[in-house]
């Protein structure tokens, strides 16, 4: 209550400023203001924005501190392409009280004109105003507080609300819950029983250490718990007296609360058995448990699956958390095993979704019925499931990876005298304590069964340094938040190299644009390796908008040179970035903004690409060309339909596949690959673009089988666009 107050009046006195911040930046789409928790307090258009959220909430805290006292704001590109711009909200110790956002569309954020320094410096009355509203908040809410604390008999139920609210959505934390909740009673006896999810959960009071609690938790579950069907309050029972209490017959009290699952069943019990002061259970301890049980049944929802009662992905991580504290040694591991049905969707689209659900529900019960005492078993997404051996080898997993696929052999769909097999792919990871409690081993399992499906479904993989199928998802992994935060600070680095004309004597500047990136240790990482990563993730269109955007804003800034040069930038797209909806209109916006001459890009997307996307590489070409700018058809000649596909492009150029260019001196083929697409450009009137051009006896092959231009190290090898472009304007003048 005294948070969700604080929260609104936070919300209240900063939503105040709201019509200020807008007046002082129009172009800013959206303010919101963050506490220090990284909660979002308020939002100026009142939606949420999860990916602001997101952002927000990973911002480390030394980030957070680097900004009070700095001049600079911090500046950050989302994956949607927006920009924000973070600028802290001081309290009155000059410390960050929060942080006020301002978010910045795709095009605005990546313009020219976009001054983060100067809009900071707007903003600064606003956010003293903020702050001063804040710390006036912050005082008010202290004096209440001190009004509050005189309240005595408040305590019982502030008391109480730290039990139930204190415990989150984390499965770990029931047994705090019981154990508390427990203590607060004064109970002999605290156990937590839902037998249909393995769960058992207790506290004991040093008076009851010598009982035989396997015998009373078997007693509460066969003789108790039946009598609680169609309940749902708490019931009292009384245990016939015995002498001591080491069995379910001696005499106390049993106060037990049903636990229900979502269609009303009981599946469970919160029990209390025997006030430590032997008194009975009053009213008011009834009403209590009622309160815990329900709380129980909440953090049993957030941690388990509905359809299939299993652990959810929340609660395995947690308990993946746990289970590292009991790693004894640095030779003793955990396995986990990662399972995933192979055609889910076939018996969806086959049958129906209901046939697929029952596909699951007869895999889970399979998985259920065998699972070892000392296994855990989740339902991590929807065909995918999971399991945790403890203290186990390699060589036990898979043993019983082995038993479960062959079992799983049985599992076969049938409606009418249609049936469906249902295989699995299966993938084994080590979790010892070298794997961290980070969760990496669950990671890289599910990279193993990505790598069996990919190796042909229906079979094992387990993951191994030299398992290299399974070791590039894991680099790919690794490098993507290297990726992002090359692409947040401006890190990437921008190269060009010459493409020299052949059968002109042309004197025009005309070079490709590529890209490099730092590997944090003084060398540079592969290509090869930075766009698998990026590919696989996504990213080629936030990397593809940061190429474009920088190259024209450095050109823009030598304009002249450039175009009294008449220099041609080729600049590569890939497919990601053609199937972007909004990616065209980037473009024409940086170009519009810079004010360079269209004339003076070349824009080069693959044959591939092309094809793939064949109605929007069409629409984007059309689109470019009609602007000025130039088109070439890169990689041309890898398809097999190459020439079939042609005539659907208005380009200009187009640049051979360097597989027919590296071996051309050698190979006959290549040779005459080569010069059936040169005749071809000529007849439409287009140009070709020879590159991986190394020696000079390619040169002259190609020079004589009438390619324009050639690119390649025997050419010139790639160097920064800041040094050609010094170049270029040393040229001019």
């Amino acid at each position: 209550m005294q948070a969700n107050a604080h929260a609104l009046v936070t919300e209240r006195n900063v939503s105040k400023a709201g019509g200020l911040l807008h007046s002082l930046v129009p172009r800013a789409q959206l303010f919101c203001y963050y506490n220090s928790k990284h909660d979002c307090i308020w939002n100026s258009d009142g939606a949420e924005d999860y990916e602001i959220d997101n952002f927000v909430a990973e911002l480390p805290r030394e980030v957070v501190d680097r900004l009070v006292g700095n001049d600079e704001s911090l500046r950050r590109t989302l994956s949607s392409g927006r920009t924000v711009l973070a600028l802290p909200v001081l309290d009155e110790s000059e410390k960050a009280a929060g942080l006020l956002v301002a978010m910045f569309s795709k095009n605005d954020g990546k313009s020219s004109s976009f001054n983060p320094s100067l809009i900071k410096k707007i903003l600064e009355p606003a956010i003293e105003l903020i702050g001063e509203s804040l710390r006036v908040g912050r005082e008010i809410r202290d004096l209440e507080s001190s009004v509050e604390e005189i309240e005595k008999e408040l305590e019982f139920v502030y008391a109480v609300d730290e039990i139930i609210y204190g415990a989150s959505k984390r499965h770990s934390n029931l047994a705090q819950l019981v154990g508390r909740s427990g203590r607060y009673l004064g109970i002999n006896y605290s156990v937590l029983l839902i037998p249909s999810k393995r769960i058992r959960i207790s506290a004991t009071h040093s008076n009851w250490k010598n009982v035989n609690r396997k015998v009373l938790d078997r007693y509460l579950v066969e003789q108790l718990m039946p009598k609680l069907d169609g309940q749902r309050k708490p019931a009292i029972f009384e245990i016939p007296a015995d002498d001591t209490p080491e069995s379910a017959k001696t005499g106390y009290q049993t106060l037990l609360c049903p636990l229900l699952d979502k269609q009303g069943n009981v599946e469970g019990i919160l029990a209390q058995l025997g006030k430590v002061n032997h008194k009975n259970f009053s009213k008011n301890d009834r009403r209590f448990i009622s309160h815990i049980g329900r709380k129980v049944e909440y953090v049993i929802e957030q941690s388990f699956d509905a359809m299939t009662g299993l652990m959810n992905r929340s609660g395995f991580e947690t308990q993946l958390h746990e289970s590292y504290g009991t790693l004894e040694s640095d030779s003793d591991s955990h396995q986990i095993i990662y399972l995933d049905l192979d055609n889910l969707q076939l018996v969806n689209d086959t049958f129906t979704r209901k046939a697929g659900d029952e596909v699951i529900m007869s895999f889970s019960r399979f998985l259920a019925g065998g699972l070892p005492t000392s296994a855990v078993l989740s339902r991590l997404t929807g065909d995918a499931f999971c399991m945790l051996l403890t203290h186990a080898t390699p060589e036990t997993a898979l043993e019983y990876a082995h038993s479960i696929r062959d079992g799983a052999s049985a599992l076969r769909y049938l409606e009418g005298d249609k049936s469906l097999q249902v295989t699995i792919s299966i993938g084994i990871a080590s979790f010892d304590r070298s794997s961290g409690e980070d969760g990496d081993a669950l990671t890289t399992a599910r990279m193993a069964c990505e790598a069996a499906k990919e190796h042909g479904r229906d079979r094992i993989e387990i993951y191994t340094e030299g398992n290299r199928s399974v070791v590039r998802r894991y680099d790919d992994m690794q490098l993507v938040t290297k990726i992002q935060r090359a692409l947040d600070d401006n890190e990437f680095e921008l190269l060009a190299q010459p493409i020299t004309s052949i059968s002109e004597n042309t004197i025009h500047p005309h070079y490709e644009i590529l890209l490099r990136m730092e590997d944090g240790e003084g060398g540079w990482i592969k290509t090869s390796a930075l766009f698998s990563a990026a590919e696989r993730y996504q990213m080629m269109p936030q990397i593809d908008r940061w190429v474009v955007s920088t190259t024209i804003a450095k050109l823009a800034a030598v304009r002249e040179f450039v175009e009294g040069q008449n220099a041609i930038f080729a600049i590569n797209l890939s497919g990601q970035s053609l199937g972007d909806n909004d990616f065209l209109q980037f473009i024409e916006h940086e170009i519009e903004q810079s004010g360079l001459p269209a004339s003076s890009l070349c824009f080069e997307i693959t044959e591939s690409s092309a094809v793939s996307n064949l109605k929007k590489a069409q629409a984007f070409i059309d689109r470019l060309g009609e602007r000025g700018c130039r088109i070439s058809l890169d990689d041309f000649g890898a398809g097999l339909s190459s020439f079939a596909y042609l005539k659907n492009f208005n380009v200009d150029t187009l640049k051979i596949d360097g597989g027919f260019i590296r071996d051309i001196t050698e190979n006959r083929i290549s040779k005459s690959m080569v010069a059936a697409i040169t005749q071809v450009a000529k007849v439409m009137q287009l140009k070709t673009v020879a590159e991986y051009v190394e020696t000079q006896e390619i040169w002259t092959l190609i020079s004589e089988l009438g390619v324009d231009f050639a690119q390649g190290h025997f050419i010139g090898k790639p160097v920064t666009l800041d040094s050609v472009l010094s170049d270029l304007s040393d040229m001019t003048a």
